[in-house]
């Protein structure tokens, strides 16, 4: 590039240096002639500058220095610069990126210049070839990815997962007609035995990586844990050392670095503060189960108080020292259990001081201190009133039913209350077979219309579909099979329903009138007062008392 000429007398010139600056040069040449920027960059186009790099304002500042010159001068309006570039890397060493600018009239960024500033910087590893040769063909880029390691992959701490439901606070539930219902609010959170309670997640190690230098990089360590020592009532499943599982029914627990059960929980009382009970596990109750409520239990119940017009029920065994106390008849009118009696019920025993107004249950035996007054008691194997030797020990109307024994000091009242006392029999059995042999019944009935139905679809004028044929008769197969089922469950419980060979009533004191006494299918009515210990069995197909 050379010297432009001077343009319509104005005695501007431009010329490019030996120091690349771009220089403007007035020498006055008589009237000058206005100027603007339009005329500036027109001229330096001509001259074959206008890709040089002009400096901000720097047009503007010759205007005003050209109008008020009166004699000569040189200014430096811009300059010829070469294309330029930086290469930046991350703080970590796994990535670099250029930025690429366009030259000004002056020599472009060659590949060769960006491949060496690259092993100048130590980067060996991840280059990307292809991205630098496209950066060069477009001139400008702006942080373009020119090379790229390998970053390392973190690993996962080990970590224990709990099974266990959270944990709430139980409510009083709002009911669909929105009545508050102040004694179901929720169960309280229980597991089995076998139940999953927590796993433990092993930790995984992280994968290196390389950096730009080549060099690996580690990975961060990562943290294990594992379940704490003595965990009460848990144990490790057999084929998985990392699935900690409960070994009980109870309460699970969180704890640090693991979990117990609890196999008992213990309250004061259960009243309305408390809500209904449902728990798998045992239940300890200091005092009273009042009127209405519901306490359920996959162990045992333990009541210190009295139980009052309310369910209890447990898969092990109840005991109460107090009573079982109900407020009205076990039965009404129609026969059907009362809703104000107390409805105790357990797979193993019940004991208590005394019985009013109740209904019990018992898989095993029930043993009463007191009395049982207008009760009915069933027990899988005995029902003992009393203790020998003690005064107490009455049964008073109502009804018992043991298996194999019943023992009382006194059976009835002076007053000739009715009282039925049986034994022999599975109470839990008869009522099973009676369920059967309805449903039996009903299939029965069933059975017969469908009968009916499929031949009247087969010899009806009005033809039916094969589908509609098929589907009734297999309909009928599965009705025909069920009550098979039902026959051969009938037959088992008809065996188990035979009379117990050593079932026998035991009566310390007396037997007062109005006493039932029934054994197996053979029942005896007592008419005049039985004084004196005596034992009713059956022999020779008849009852007979004895001392």
């Amino acid at each position: 590039m050379g010297e432009s000429p001077p343009k319509n007398g104005t005695g501007l010139t431009f010329r490019l240096a030996d120091d690349r600056k771009l220089k403007a040069i007035y020498s006055p040449a008589g009237e000058k002639t206005p100027v603007n920027l339009g005329f500036l960059r027109h001229a330096l186009a001509a001259g074959g500058f206008a890709d040089l790099f002009i400096y901000d304002h720097a047009l503007v500042e010759l205007i005003k220095r050209y109008n008020a010159a009166s004699q000569e001068f040189v200014y430096d309006i811009g300059e010829q610069r070469d294309g330029t570039f930086i290469i930046r890397n991350t703080p970590d060493n796994i990535e670099a990126y250029l930025t690429l600018t366009l030259p000004y009239g002056g020599k472009p960024v060659r590949a060769e210049q960006l491949h060496q500033a690259v092993r100048e910087r130590g980067i060996v590893y991840g280059v990307l070839t292809h991205e630098i040769e496209a950066a060069v063909a477009s001139g400008e880029v702006s942080d373009r990815l020119i090379a790229c390691g390998i970053p390392h992959e973190p690993g996962t701490d080990a970590e224990l997962v709990s099974f266990i439901p959270q944990m709430r606070d139980r409510q009083p539930q709002l009911m669909d007609n929105d009545i508050v219902d102040y004694r179901n609010m929720g169960e309280i959170v229980s597991v089995k035995a076998g139940d999953p309670l927590m796993r433990r997640i092993p930790p995984v190690p992280g994968k290196p990586g390389v950096n730009l230098m080549g060099k690996e990089i580690a990975p961060p360590p990562v943290k294990d844990i594992q379940f704490a020592p003595n965990l009460s009532g848990t144990v490790f499943a057999p084929d998985d050392p990392d699935l900690l599982i409960a070994a009980i029914d109870g309460q699970p627990v969180l704890v640090a670095n693991g979990a117990t059960v609890e196999p008992v929980i213990k309250v004061k009382t259960v009243d309305l503060s408390t809500g209904n009970l449902s728990f798998k596990g045992s239940i300890d109750i200091a005092g009273d189960v009042v009127a209405g409520m519901t306490v359920r239990a996959s162990g045992d119940i333990f009541v210190g108080g009295v139980i009052e017009g309310s369910t209890v029920e447990a898969e092990g065994s109840i005991a109460v020292q107090g009573g079982i106390i109900g407020q009205g008849e076990a039965r009404d009118g129609h026969g059907e259990p009362g809703h104000e009696i107390a409805l105790v019920r357990a797979k193993g025993a019940v004991e208590a001081l005394f019985v009013e107004n109740a209904h019990v249950e018992a898989g095993d035996r029930i043993e009463i201190h007191g009395f049982a007054m207008q009760s009915e008691l069933v027990a899988g194997n005995r029902i003992v009133i009393g203790q020998e030797g003690s005064s107490k020990g009455h049964i008073i109307g109502g009804s018992c039913q043991a298996v194999n024994r019943v023992q009382a000091v006194t059976l009835g009242s002076h007053a000739g209350v009715r009282t039925l006392v049986s034994v022999g029999l599975d109470p839990h059995v008869k009522e099973k077979l009676s369920t059967v042999n309805l449903k039996i019944h009903e299939k029965e009935r069933e059975l017969e219309e469908l009968t009916k139905k499929l031949d009247y679809l087969t010899t009806s004028i009005h033809k039916a579909t094969p589908e509609q044929v098929e589907q009734t008769r297999l309909a009928k197969e599965k009705l025909a099979t069920a009550i098979s089922e039902l026959t051969g469950e009938k037959k088992r419980l008809q065996k188990r329903v035979e009379l117990s060979a050593d079932a026998q009533i035991r009566v310390e004191r007396a037997a007062l009138s109005g006493v039932v006494i029934a054994i197996g299918t053979k029942t005896l009515e007592i008419k005049d007062d039985v004084e004196g210990g005596v034992t009713f069995r059956l022999e020779e197909d008849a009852i007979v008392a004895s001392p």
